[in-house]
C-alpha cells in the first residue's frame, strides 16, 4: 500500500471513522502482535500487550506528525508496551528485570525486521508437533477463543489449555533466539531439504523421492524455491527430449484438454436442476448471493504456451485459474462449478491426494490405491478476499451458515486440515457421510494470488449435500480426469503451490 493511501487512512481514523480504524487494524494487527511476541517471548502476554498498544495508538493519532509513518510509530508503542508487560511479569515471578533502553522511532530497516519477525514466529510455531501447532494456531492466529477452539477440536477446555501451555513452553527457546537476533534453525527441516535434493537425483518417480515428499508435507514454510527448481528441471528435460517437437503431442494435448474440461466444467448431473446434485448446487448458490459466478473457459487455454510458461512464471501460466479481476486491490467473492478428485480408501474413508500420501507407506501402495480408488466429485469452488483480517474462524462461520440454510438440522463436524497452499484450513463433514462436505481455508500469501488482500479458498463437494437433501445415497463418479496420460512425476499434493 502506498504511503499516500496510508496517510488518508490515518487522517480518517484521526476523525474517528470506523472504516479507517478497521483498515489500520487489518494492516498492522498481526505485525504488532508479532513485534510484542519478539519482546516478551510469551504469546499470551504478547496478545494483551499488542491490544493495549493498538488501542493507545488509535487514541493518540493526533500526536503522529508524519501520517505516512504510522507503522514505525505503532511499533515503537508496541515495543514499549511489551517491555512494560515483560517487566511486570518478571516482577510477579520474583525475577529482576533487565534494564532496557528506549527504542527510537523505527525506520525502513526496522520495518523490514518487523516483517521478518512475523515470519520467524510463524516458522517457530510451524516446528511444533501437529497437536500443539493446531492449538497455538487456532487460539493465537485464527481468531478462536479457548472455548471455540476446544469445541472445534472436540476436546475439553482443560485439554486445550494444557496444549497451549505446552506450546508456549516449547516456543521459549525459539523466542530467545529471535530476541538475540539469531534465526531459529530446525535441524530436521535442513535434513529433509537435503534429502529432497538427493532423492531428486535418483528420479522423481523413485521410492526415495516419494518417501522424502511424505516427510516434507508438513514443512513450514514450504520450500517453494527448491520445489520450483525441481519442477523446472523436469520441464527442461521434457523439452530437450522432444527437441523441436511440441512439448505435448497432438494426442497428449487432446487428452489434457479433455481432462481439463472434466475438471473445470460441471457434469451433466450438476447442470440438471432436477438431479439431487444440481438441486444442491442451486441451493448453495442461492445461499451465497454475495458470491459472483464465473467459469474457466477451457477452449481458450493455449496448452503449448502454458506448458512453456511454467518454466519462467508459474503464476502467469496458471492465471486462467483465477477470476479476471481477482488481482485488483478490492474485496470480492467468486463461485465456480468444477470437479475435484477424491480417493476411496480400503477402510471406507474418502480422502484427498495429500491425505492418501500420508496414509500410504510406499509409493506402490499409493499408486495402486490411486488406480483403483480415484473418483471425481461434482464440486463448487469458493474464492474470496476482503479488507478485514481473514482467519479460519471466518471460514468456519461461513460454512456453518451455509449448512444451516441448505441442510438445516444436520450435524456438522469440523477438523483441521493441512496442505501447503493453506496457512490454516479445515475439513467439514455432514452427518455420517464419509464424503467431505468441504475442504479449504485461508491461503498462504503468494505473489499472484491477489493484490495483498487476505484470501480464502474452499472446495465444496456436492455429493454429501445432495445425499442429505434428497435422502438418497449420491455417490462419487469413479475414474480420473487423465486416465491414459503417462505420469511423468508423482503428485505433489499441493507442495508446489
Amino acid at each position: 500500500m502506498s504511503q499516500t493511501i496510508e496517510h488518508d487512512w490515518v487522517e480518517q481514523a484521526t476523525r474517528g471513522e470506523p472504516a479507517a480504524i478497521a483498515e489500520l487494524y487489518r494492516l498492522y494487527w498481526r505485525a504488532a502482535r508479532a513485534a510484542a511476541y519478539g519482546v516478551i517471548g510469551d504469546l499470551s502476554l504478547a496478545e494483551d500487550a499488542a491490544s493495549e498498544a493498538f488501542a493507545a495508538a488509535i487514541s493518540r493519532l493526533a500526536d503522529l506528525r508524519d501520517r505516512r509513518r504510522f507503522g514505525p510509530w505503532l511499533r515503537t508503542i508496541v515495543v514499549r508496551t511489551a517491555r512494560r508487560f515483560k517487566r511486570a511479569a518478571s516482577t510477579r515471578k520474583g525475577i529482576e528485570p533487565q534494564t532496557l533502553a528506549d527504542t527510537e522511532a523505527a525506520g525502513p530497516r526496522e520495518s523490514l525486521e518487523q516483517q521478518e519477525l512475523a515470519v520467524l514466529v510463524r516458522e517457530a510455531v510451524g516446528s511444533l508437533s501437529a497437536i500443539l501447532r493446531e492449538a497455538i494456531s487456532l487460539f493465537y492466529f485464527e481468531g478462536y477463543s479457548v472455548e471455540d477452539a476446544a469445541r472445534f477440536l472436540g476436546v475439553p477446555v482443560g485439554t486445550l489449555k494444557r496444549r497451549l501451555h505446552d506450546g508456549r513452553r516449547r516456543l521459549q527457546s525459539a523466542a530467545e533466539r529471535i530476541l538475540e537476533g539469531r534465526k531459529p534453525m530446525d535441524p530436521e527441516r535442513e535434513q529433509i531439504l537435503r534429502q529432497i535434493r538427493e532423492a531428486a537425483e535418483e528420479g522423481l518417480n523413485s521410492e526415495a523421492f516419494y518417501q522424502v515428499i511424505r516427510k516434507s508435507m508438513d514443512l513450514r514454510p514450504v520450500p517453494r524455491e527448491l520445489l520450483g527448481q525441481m519442477r523446472k528441471r523436469v520441464l527442461e528435460k521434457a523439452i530437450r527430449k522432444r527437441g523441436q517437437a511440441p512439448l505435448l503431442s497432438p494426442e497428449q494435448e487432446q487428452i489434457v484438454r479433455e481432462g481439463l474440461r472434466q475438471i473445470h466444467e460441471p457434469s451433466e448431473r450438476a447442470r440438471d436442476p432436477n438431479h439431487p446434485v444440481g438441486a444442491a448446487a442451486n441451493a448453495i448458490r442461492a445461499a451465497l448471493p454475495e458470491f459472483r459466478s464465473w467459469q474457466v473457459n477451457v477452449s481458450e487455454i493455449n496448452l503449448a504456451e502454458t506448458a512453456r510458461r511454467l518454466l519462467t512464471d508459474r503464476g502467469e501460466a496458471l492465471s486462467y485459474l483465477l477470476p479476471p479481476d481477482f488481482l485488483e486491490e478490492a474485496p470480492g467473492a467468486y463461485v465456480c462449478a468444477e470437479r475435484a478428485m477424491l480417493i476411496k480408501d480400503e477402510d471406507g474413508s474418502v480422502v484427498t491426494i495429500g491425505e492418501l500420501m500420508r496414509k500410504k507407506a510406499t509409493q506402490e501402495a499409493f499408486l495402486e490405491r490411486m488406480k483403483t480408488g480415484a473418483c471425481m466429485s461434482d464440486a463448487m469452488g469458493l474464492l474470496w478476499k476482503q479488507l478485514q483480517p481473514l482467519d479460519l474462524r471466518v471460514v468456519e462461520e461461513l460454512l456453518r451458515r451455509l449448512a444451516h440454510q441448505v441442510v438445516p438440522g444436520t450435524p456438522v463436524r469440523f477438523s483441521t486440515y493441512e496442505e501447503p497452499r493453506y496457512r490454516a484450513a479445515l475439513r467439514m463433514q455432514l452427518g455420517d457421510n464419509s464424503i467431505p462436505a468441504a475442504i479449504g481455508g485461508v491461503c498462504n500469501s503468494r505473489q499472484r494470488l491477489s493484490a495483498g488482500l487476505p484470501v480464502a479458498s474452499v472446495t465444496i463437494y456436492l455429493e454429501s449435500w445432495a445425499s442429505i437433501r434428497s435422502g438418497e445415497a449420491v455417490e462419487l463418479t469413479p475414474g480420473s480426469p487423465f486416465p491414459s496420460l503417462k505420469r511423468e512425476t508423482p503428485p505433489s499434493s499441493g507442495l508446489s503451490e
